[in-house]
């Protein structure tokens, strides 16, 4: 299914509160299917519009020409491989406080924020702020934490009773992500209990958290077969392959910000 999207978010270089995604799901895929599937899709594009996998764009942050190949496969990273790997820390090795102090030190996170992040949230924080915008190439970035996401499968090598990594992954291309999907959960019970925890959190302020939803959950006791689903932005694709800078750039009708208004001076006194 392709349609508009509506977030209340802010407005920035690849951020639209009106934005065009395809939603996909398939019965008896998984994770991995998805990724050769979006693999396969960016690669058929790249071959329509230039005859080849590889073509040039021009990076937004430096100016620097740099030539993109999407042909499969991706390299795959766990986000916590990943943030070894492009900014030489191990997760494992730290403390949740010496991960708020990296990110306090960063100046990226707001610091009201970090003393409410949980460890999943500070390593896909380290990971956001010290290797997304590294990840030029195509790149999946899987298996990540579960406070990341309810609706997704916990990680099927994972010893039962451990849920702390998910079947996730978001793909990247010039650092930035181009889609985010996952193993869908289709466990009513497991299902139930990760959304009444993000309902405890929502009712304590946290806006982003999901609200309990009981007729998503009948529908999953009715029957869910193992499914895979993603979720990739037209606009972003777009502006990858026509080299756009800006998502106001493919856009027919953006959302602008608005001018400061100046005050006209008052009517003189007769």
């Amino acid at each position: 299914e392709i349609g508009k999207c509506f977030r209340n978010e802010g407005i920035d270089r690849t951020h639209n509160p009106e934005f065009t995604m395809i939603e996909a799901y398939a019965a008896y895929w998984d994770y991995n299917d998805m990724m050769t599937f979006v693999e396969h899709l960016y690669e058929k594009i790249a071959l329509n519009l230039f005859g080849e996998t590889h073509f040039m764009v021009t990076r937004a942050d430096n100016g620097e020409e740099v030539e993109i190949n999407v042909k499969s496969p991706w390299k795959r990273l766990t986000m916590k491989d990943s943030v070894k790997e492009y900014a030489n820390i191990d997760t494992d090795t730290l403390s949740d406080e010496q991960m708020r102090t990296m990110l306090k030190e960063s100046g990226h996170v707001e610091l009201g924020k970090l003393s409410k992040l949980s460890r999943g949230l500070l390593i896909a924080a380290l990971f956001e702020v010290f290797v997304e915008p590294k990840l030029v190439q195509p790149h999946h970035i899987i298996d990540h934490p579960v406070e990341t996401t309810v609706l997704c499968k916990p990680h099927r090598d994972l010893p039962k009773g451990e849920g702390s990594i998910v079947e996730r992954f978001e793909s990247f291309i010039l650092g930035g992500e181009i889609c985010n999907a996952y193993s869908e959960l289709n466990d009513p019970v497991l299902q139930r209990e990760l959304l009444e925890g993000q309902q405890k959190r929502r009712d304590s302020g946290d806006e982003e958290a999901a609200p309990l939803d009981e007729e998503f959950l009948e529908a999953i006791c009715q029957g869910m077969p193992p499914t895979g689903g993603v979720g990739i932005g037209i606009d972003r694709l777009v502006m990858l392959f026509t080299n756009a800078h800006s998502i106001r750039d493919v856009l027919y009708f953006p959302w602008m910000k608005p001018l400061t208004t100046v005050e006209s001076p008052a009517p003189a006194k007769k």
